[in-house]
């Protein structure tokens, strides 16, 4: 079995993904928030600064290229791998935002099976590192799925993870279960799956649905029980011996890490708590309280009731 850190944007930079990895296990790697293609011969060191070596030391980490420009593409993807070291980099075909579904890009490339063949016919031949590709069922509809995989199984990609949405559907609604196990068998390559495994009990879902899928990718559950990797590895329900410690050493040490990485980082640990809440079973008037707090003094008291 196969475990990877989904790419949230704005959640899983190097500063969480960093601090997650000293305090639990289950993982086999991360992969990290889209970077967008670069226009032009020159990568900027702000660009790629999140995937520096030097700041994910002991992670094995997989980027992901948001774009749709194949010379781009090759230019980036050689940097990833020629001067960063990165044997895999994965290509984002199912970022649902509207600014960037509208210049086709994200899942808004699906509705065009042959821009996707174009670009992959140029960047396929002219790097070195292996290609990913991550994805929805379609765009507007999941009649656009079967046409992007007839594309996708011409070329030799390491793997498919797809989120059986439509990107019309952002991130709510249920999950197309039905509709994704229709696919499934039009898919040759190795698949990963990624979308609302939220619980050890919706893991043993999804496990038993699909018994051909041994790869599984994790977003927002590990922020509802960052504990959840381990217990679907070891193959237990329930939390570990400690894990109240172990889950308050692990909240402190990404606070102190959020106040050494950015000024407002208050703001910040506000959004990391909207899920937190969840795992603790944080009661809304207290999550509100919190949520409504301005100065670092009354932060310090309301985390510290929470976290006694």
């Amino acid at each position: 079995m196969h475990l990877t850190l989904a790419p949230l944007h704005g959640f899983t930079g190097s500063t969480f993904r960093n601090v997650w990895f000293r305090h639990f296990t289950g993982l086999d790697d991360a992969m990290a928030p889209f970077i967008s293609l670069t226009h032009g011969n020159r990568i900027t060191p702000l660009k790629v600064r999140e995937l520096l070596p030097s700041l994910n030391k002991g992670i094995r980490l997989i980027p992901q290229i948001l774009g749709n420009e194949a010379d781009d593409f090759i230019l980036l993807c050689r940097y990833l791998y020629d001067e960063l070291g990165y044997e895999e980099v994965n290509w984002n075909l199912g970022c649902p935002i509207r600014d960037i579904v509208s210049k086709k890009r994200g899942s808004g490339l699906l509705p065009y099976p042959e821009l996707i063949d174009q670009v992959l016919e140029k960047v396929i031949p002219s790097i070195s590192a292996r290609l990913s590709v991550k994805l929805r069922l379609g765009y507007r509809s999941c009649a656009e799925f079967p046409a992007v995989i007839e594309v996708l199984n011409k070329y030799p990609l390491s793997g498919i993870t797809v989120h059986p949405r439509i990107g019309t559907q952002l991130y709510a609604g249920e999950v197309l279960l039905d509709e994704f196990e229709g696919f499934l068998p039009l898919i040759h390559h190795p698949v990963v799956y990624n979308g609302d495994i939220h619980s050890y009990e919706g893991f043993l879902r999804i496990r038993d649905r699909f018994p051909s899928i041994n790869s599984y990718m994790l977003g927002r559950g590990v922020f509802f029980n960052p504990f959840l990797p381990e217990m679907i590895r070891n193959g237990i329900a329930e939390l570990p011996a400690g894990a109240y410690d172990r889950f308050k050493a692990f909240y402190f040490d990404l606070e102190e890490a959020e106040k050494q990485r950015r000024r407002y980082w208050i703001s910040k640990m506000k959004e990391y708590w909207k899920y937190f809440a969840v795992y603790l079973n944080t009661d809304e008037k207290s999550l509100n309280q919190l949520l409504r707090c301005t100065s670092e003094t009354e932060w310090n008291k309301i985390v510290d009731q929470l976290l006694p």
